[in-house]
């Protein structure tokens, strides 16, 4: 069924038409059409320009094409509005110009198949976490279209958006897997720069490779640099020579649950070596030490009274030299460390724990851990003037994660930049609204 409405009709009374559909002023409804369940409205443009480009001079128009977009939904129903553009050629023959098709970034952006509120509004539904997929059926069209519509615009927000960069005292980096490639079975990782004071992430790099993260530190503003005071991190040796070069008078900070679970990981090495020294075998379930492997890990503090005795028991049986024993105690020294609130005494503390575990006759496994406290002993202590971690940036590549989720996993980095930082960037979505994609 067609409906064409006239023109004197719409000369008339173009306002309640025109701004419930359409919302220009200076676009006139040529057409109601209803397509089974699709809806679509013809517009025009009544002001076009007709000056060409190149040379200034009056140009003629050649053609009138249509060019279809999706719209928002009217009342449920999918919504597309064809848009009549005048193709407009130079008179002259010898202008480089040629012709020229009319456009306007009120009603879409160039190569966008939707229009500039869909595709906004696309941006907002896809950002917030919903998936692609999704949104896709909703407008009842491809997903390759709302795909390109929310990076063309998801890129064009994080650019204005500078409140990101701007806001931070404290960074942590930190690498995640991008994606699997399967060819050789090798993995590529990619960097997260967090913002670890208000918790969002400032960028994603392609890569851990030292000189691309500090080529993007070099690329910031030195007003950027000397804001930054804090740099959170994980024992990485890349990440550490970072900021020693290029960002030389922020305070590097070990993340404290990094710190810790290296020696969670010398007292594990050393219950399973213990285990088959005694037992000449991995653990079993009924093995004194494997029935505790939990309870080794788990904070003395948080152990109630039962709990305590069965460690107790079970290292006798399973521990005659006590190696499990002492690493455990190293373990829980470490995490008293955490717990102090004078520098002086925690360095103090650390020191003498570091001395001890590099003590002869003690276990390999406290020596390694020893040596790596004493290379990372600035930077561990660091932790008690700045009270920042690393913690930020974990948690924030689990949102990662879930848009990975939602996905289904990306090959595409840019498509996988820009739908995290739009998901776990918090970028400022009013921005938004004023922003314009030609």
């Amino acid at each position: 069924m067609t409906i064409e409405f006239k023109s004197t009709f719409v000369r008339r009374e173009p306002s309640q038409i025109v701004e419930a559909l359409v919302g220009l002023k200076d676009v006139r409804v040529l057409a109601y059409r209803r397509v089974g369940p699709d809806v679509e409205l013809v517009i025009e443009q009544t002001t076009v320009q007709r000056m060409c480009p190149a040379c200034g001079s009056p140009g003629q128009i050649k053609e009138r094409p249509t060019v279809r977009y999706v719209d928002l939904p009217v009342y449920g129903q999918p919504m597309r509005l064809a848009w009549r553009k005048h193709r407009v050629i130079c008179r002259r023959q010898d202008c480089p110009a040629g012709s020229w098709t009319s456009g306007d970034h009120r009603i879409a952006a160039k190569n966008c198949l939707l229009t500039t509120r869909c595709a906004k509004w696309a941006t907002l539904q896809v950002g917030t976490g919903r998936a692609v997929s999704d949104v896709a059926q909703e407008l009842s069209c491809d997903w390759h279209t709302v795909n390109d519509a929310v990076m063309t615009y998801g890129a064009a927000l994080l650019a204005a958006d500078r409140r990101r960069l701007n806001a931070t005292t404290a960074i942590g980096l930190d690498e995640t897997s991008f994606v699997k490639l399967a060819h050789h079975r090798a993995r590529s990782y990619a960097t997260t720069v967090a913002d670890v004071a208000n918790h969002q992430i400032i960028e994603i790099l392609p890569t851990r490779n030292y000189v691309d993260v500090a080529g993007w530190v070099d690329q910031q503003s030195p007003a950027w640099k000397h804001r930054i005071r804090f740099g959170a991190l994980d024992m990485s040796a890349t990440y550490a020579a970072v900021y020693t070069v290029m960002l030389p008078r922020v305070a590097q900070v070990v993340d404290p649950f990094h710190c810790v679970q290296l020696a969670n990981r010398a007292l594990d090495e050393i219950r399973r070596r213990v285990q088959r020294e005694q037992k000449g075998h991995r653990g079993r379930r009924n093995d004194p030490l494997y029935r505790i492997r939990r309870v080794l890990l788990t904070g003395e503090e948080r152990l109630d009274t039962k709990a305590t005795q069965r460690l107790s028991a079970l290292l006798q049986l399973g521990d005659p030299h006590g190696e499990v024993a002492l690493a455990y105690r190293v373990k829980e020294r470490l995490r008293e460390f955490y717990r102090c609130t004078d520098i002086a005494s925690a360095r103090t503390m650390l020191s003498e724990l570091i001395d001890h575990c590099l003590r002869p006759g003690l276990p390999l496994e406290l020596n390694k851990l020893a040596r790596t406290l004493k290379a990372w002993f600035d930077k561990i202590c660091n932790f008690h003037i700045a009270r920042v971690s690393n913690g930020p940036t974990e948690a924030l590549n689990n949102l990662i994660k879930r848009i990975k989720r939602i996905g289904y996993g990306f090959t595409n980095f840019d498509n996988y930049r820009i739908r995290a930082l739009l998901y776990a960037g918090k970028p400022n979505w009013r921005v938004l609204t004023s922003i314009v994609v030609r």
